[in-house]
């Protein structure tokens, strides 16, 4: 006692006041005003420093996140890394070049376009994505060896005489001759798939006076000829198709994303021939109409939006995907054709 009388320079006058002061620093302890390895007086320093949340705030969850067990971190301060994140975005590289069409009854789609011998990768393949971005679960069947029958054309009336891989349609139904998309639902993450609403066909193109008009032709520095919207994509983008008025012999039209006031541009220019009615595809009538266009789907990717359209023409339908990059799209070297010219 007298060591520490001498170190302290105090004296105890009585065990009761001893024990109410080891009382009142325990539940001081206790109340969760320290830090954890820190110092008390530091802490305090550093909390008093801390701005005050704006007015138009919520109550600060820093009070409740002071109580954290010791060795976790608030959880509004971690970063999202979950699993449903990272899966929700498309990516352009496990695309596979496998389409098909279906035939009359929506039941079958014929994947025409692959040689017989690639069974395993066919079996691997169970969603079939097209037609505005319907989904449906498929199973492959068999091969299809074709018949003498066939007239040449790629349509649904004659898939029984076609040679390709034939998958039923699981849950559903799809829209006949349409063209579907065929992946393994292992790599094609649904979740980054948009709602797509087509425009109504019967809808005018957008007036001169239209501020989207307006800025297309601003950015292009060129006289637009017509705009029509074609779909919305999710709830705040919009595809547009813009053919340009004709300079001399150049013409041009775009595919034109606009989200925010943002213009993302895919250009398709031509130079006239001599069959000035066969400009883009065979007897296109040097003209672009929404008609012409329908989408497979849309999807986000990690850099833009991925997006699979079908181009109608006179004698064929060719289905391609745009990736957006910066300001632009480009075409991803996945591509399919099929030859569906009139008898």
């Amino acid at each position: 006692m007298n060591q520490v009388k001498g170190r302290n320079r105090y004296r105890v006058r009585a065990a009761g006041t001893l024990i109410l002061a080891a009382a009142v620093v325990l539940v001081f302890s206790l109340s969760g005003c320290s830090r954890p390895g820190g110092n008390d007086d530091t802490s305090g320093a550093e909390a008093s420093a801390m701005p005050s949340p704006a007015v138009t705030q919520p109550p600060s969850p820093a009070a409740g996140q002071t109580d954290a067990p010791e060795g976790t971190e608030p959880a509004a301060s971690a970063p999202d890394s979950s699993p449903s994140v990272l899966t929700a975005f498309m990516d352009p590289d496990k695309l596979q070049p496998v389409f098909g069409f279906a035939d009359e009854t929506g039941s079958h789609i014929l994947v025409t376009r692959e040689e017989e011998g690639n069974e395993q990768q066919m079996q691997s393949l169970n969603t079939a994505i097209g037609n505005g971005g319907q989904e449906l679960a498929v199973k492959f069947e068999k091969w299809q060896a074709g018949s003498e029958d066939s007239n040449g054309r790629e349509l649904a009336n004659n898939i029984p005489h076609l040679s390709g891989y034939l998958f039923k349609v699981e849950g559903g139904s799809a829209e006949q001759n349409e063209t579907y998309y065929l992946a393994d639902s292992a790599q094609f993450p649904q979740a980054a798939l948009l709602a797509i609403q087509p425009a109504d066909p019967a809808a005018p193109q957008l007036a001169p006076e239209d501020p989207v008009r307006q800025s297309i032709a601003a950015v292009k520095q060129r006289k637009i000829e017509s705009v029509w919207k074609l779909a919305d994509l999710g709830p705040d983008r919009r595809l547009y198709v813009v053919q340009f008025v004709r300079m001399d012999k150049d013409m041009l039209f775009s595919l034109v994303l606009e989200e925010d006031g943002k213009l993302s541009f895919k250009d398709y220019p031509a130079v006239l021939q001599d069959n000035e009615y066969s400009v883009w595809r065979v007897d296109d009538g040097g003209e672009v109409i929404p008609q012409m266009f329908s989408l497979l789907f849309a999807a986000q990717a990690a850099d833009g939006l991925l997006i699979g359209l079908n181009w109608w023409g006179a004698e064929g339908v060719s289905s391609f995907f745009l990736s957006q990059e910066g300001g632009g799209f480009t075409e991803l070297k996945i591509e399919y054709s099929r030859y569906i010219s009139p008898l």
